[in-house]
């Protein structure tokens, strides 16, 4: 049995080059366009970690103040009135204090 002759015909030279060119462009156009997305997508990113950066240095520099104040206050001691302060506060009083109760507003 012959076999049978295709009736396409073979692209020539020209055909086939400009196949190509049209085919890189489109590789070429979507390869931009993947690299213009990730470069979005990676400067986000960046912006996100960078104000995380910040938020963690404000908290740095405000637990070393915190904690420069508590030095100082330990360096310093506590005076005799806030000594009393503090003690009169959790109820305890001076030998020679009397403590007088208000009952009339019961």
């Amino acid at each position: 049995m012959p076999q049978k002759k295709s009736k396409r015909r073979q692209p020539s030279e020209k055909q086939v080059k400009k196949r190509n060119r049209v085919i890189f462009r489109i590789v070429l156009i979507c390869l931009a366009f993947y690299g213009v997305i990730s470069i979005v997508q990676l400067q986000d990113q960046i912006t996100k970690k960078e104000n995380e950066v910040l938020a963690v240095k404000t908290k740095i520099q405000q637990q070393t103040d915190n904690n420069d104040a508590l030095r100082e206050q330990v360096e310093k001691g506590l005076s005799d009135e806030q000594i009393a302060a503090i003690a009169r506060k959790q109820g305890y009083i001076m030998p020679s204090e009397r403590v007088f109760a208000d009952s009339s507003s019961k």
